[in-house]
């Protein structure tokens, strides 16, 4: 098949909410108030729990010394876990996506993670941009949804079954207590749901025709009052659940051990990052190392500042000192210590993407050679 190759960068897919294609998402489009308030509330948050909370159970300084008193064996598993880490969530959107190479998903997850890591709310914002790029490269926007989708719903079968594994583990210590029973019970019936739903979804078609009728109708009564053409809703929907069941059918395997690689690669950097400098596995032993890194993650949900800074950070300290204290009563806890990891981990895991974000987004902007016209390419379906 010809690819038609885009003549200049001003091609990329439009992002601004002034296009016409409604599988694309739009650029959120907020008052400069709500923009001015969501910053104002990230700075107090940070100002809050930075320079009033943390300073009140740990000491900056002893924070510092821990951090720099780490050997460079350590520093050199560190290096090898944040690679991991990095490289660890393109390998899953290869899978996710018909003919994506890794190079290309590296650049575009970079780009949104630089995004995501640096502004409050900045997952909204990265979205837009990630179907700009691919989109830019020949993949459509259905497909790229798709996508995304099915990666999506992957990482909360993951996200949900890692404390519940957690939780196995700390009971084979000893040291389960009932609110662990009672999340790991939540988890299994999340997960029980999700996977009914997402049967239901894509193994009945007359069920997906019911619901792309539906759903026209609703587009129906949205576009006539904004007085916009409405898109073929029904086209799309049908098409993304042939592309989505596409993916399950072709690829769940291979999608399945990437998701489970990367959270592995995640919950792998923090619990070196958290033993590097100094923490043992006698003071905090590596099942509730899992478990407070796994239910600390939820707190990111609350988009109150990049990657649930502070907070999430918080929560873990928290869940970490009842590690602690659970594994070796009386024994009083050395909250500078744990501190130091858990703060070295944030250093690890969000600094890095920004700057090779802004480097992705250069190399995006500047590289015409990986341009194709989405219409013509029809990358990421199987016609591609």
């Amino acid at each position: 098949m010809s690819e038609k190759q885009s003549p200049d960068v001003t091609d990329a897919p439009d992002v601004t909410g002034e296009g016409d294609d409604a599988s694309i998402p739009r650029k959120p489009d907020r008052p400069w108030w709500k923009q001015a308030l969501s910053i104002g509330i990230t700075l107090i948050v940070l100002i809050a729990v930075f320079g009033f909370v943390l300073p009140k159970v740990a000491d900056y300084r002893s924070i510092a010394q821990y951090i720099g008193e780490i050997s460079p064996m350590a520093w050199a598993l560190l290096a090898l876990a944040a690679g991991a880490f990095l490289i660890a969530y393109p390998i899953v959107l290869v899978q996710v996506l018909r003919s994506l190479r890794l190079r290309e998903a590296f650049v575009n997850h970079m780009t949104g993670t630089a995004i995501t890591n640096s502004v409050p709310s900045g997952g909204a914002l990265a979205l837009p941009v990630n179907y700009a790029i691919y989109m830019s490269w020949g993949f459509t926007p259905e497909s790229v949804t798709a996508g995304l989708l099915a990666a999506g719903v992957w990482d909360w079968f993951g996200r949900i079954a890692l404390p519940i594994l957690a939780v196995v583990g700390v009971a084979l210590l000893g040291d389960a207590v009932w609110w662990m029973w009672l999340v790991s019970l939540v988890g299994v019936l999340l997960v029980a749901t999700m996977m009914i739903v997402l049967v239901k979804v894509l193994g009945s078609e007359e069920g997906a025709q019911k619901f792309a009728d539906w759903l026209d109708g609703v587009g129906t009564w949205v576009f006539d009052r904004i007085h916009r053409t409405k898109p073929d809703i029904v086209a799309a929907v049908l098409q993304f659940r042939a592309d989505l069941n596409s993916i399950v059918q072709t690829r769940a395997a291979r999608l399945t051990a990437a998701t489970v690689f990367n959270h592995a690669a995640m919950t792998m950097l923090f619990v070196v990052s958290v033993y590097a400098v100094g923490v043992t596995t006698e003071q905090v032993p590596i099942p509730w190392m899992v478990l407070a890194f796994s239910l600390g993650r939820f707190l990111v949900m609350i988009p109150v500042s990049p990657g649930g800074l502070g907070l999430v950070d918080l929560g873990w300290l928290g869940l970490l000192t009842m590690g602690w204290q659970a594994t070796n009563p009386g024994v009083p806890v050395d909250h500078d210590l744990i501190a130091a990891g858990v703060l070295l981990f944030r250093g690890l895991s969000l600094l890095p993407p920004i700057p090779i974000g802004m480097a992705s987004w250069l190399f995006w902007r500047v590289n015409k050679s990986w341009r194709k016209d989405w219409h013509v390419a029809m990358r990421g379906t199987t016609h591609s």
